[in-house]
């Protein structure tokens, strides 16, 4: 119990030592009494909350990105190969001369040629695993190919070269790496050939 007001304890007019301690403790009490502290601890635990939530969204948000950039691609590969093949169709009910789907039986000389006008510094070797894939009365052709040349302007004008000259090829992949001295150019040449 509480003497701090009775007349014993003032001491010309001041209070003495223990009801000065009793004092500040019952104020730093009523002090701790009134810090919010649900109201800091519920804020806190807003805040965790929001940032699982933001993180979980992101994840989701990319993987979703990823799978429409992915059926992006499938798609126009799809539209790709739909318009070849009725390039295809149209071509074989025509019966034109100048068929774009003929076998060309020097295809591989015809790189080489290209290859040396477009001044490339070593000459073109056989393709990497040419592969050759039936599809009804077509074979889709690949010739995959790495090349290395100091410059990539002369990559870029065979690969040019050989998809202007040669009908019906495109490039289905290609990618470029920087070296230290010259640059590598990994490249897929593609064409549908007619087997009737």
């Amino acid at each position: 119990m509480s003497r701090i007001g009775t007349s014993d304890n003032f001491v010309g007019g001041r209070l003495s030592a223990d009801d000065r301690y009793e004092l500040a403790s019952r104020a730093q009490n009523q002090q701790r009494l009134n810090y919010p502290k649900h109201l800091i601890f519920v804020g806190v635990l807003l805040v965790v909350v929001s940032i699982i939530v933001l993180v979980l969204a992101w994840q989701s948000r990319a993987g979703a990105q990823t799978s429409n950039t992915r059926r992006a691609y499938e798609l126009t590969q799809i539209e790709a190969l739909i318009a070849n093949i009725q390039t295809l169709e149209q071509s074989q009910s025509t019966e034109t001369s100048q068929d774009q789907f003929q076998p060309i039986p020097d295809i591989l000389s015809k790189f080489k040629q290209y290859a040396r006008q477009a001044k490339l510094s070593t000459e073109l070797g056989l393709p990497n695993q040419p592969k050759s894939r039936l599809m009804g009365n077509a074979r889709l052709m690949t010739y995959p190919y790495a090349i290395r040349d100091p410059s990539l302007e002369h990559l870029l004008d065979f690969v040019k070269i050989s998809t202007s000259q040669i009908p019906g090829l495109e490039v289905t992949d290609m990618m470029i790496k920087p070296g230290k001295q010259d640059w590598l150019l990994t490249i897929t040449l593609s064409r549908y050939e007619r087997t009737q």
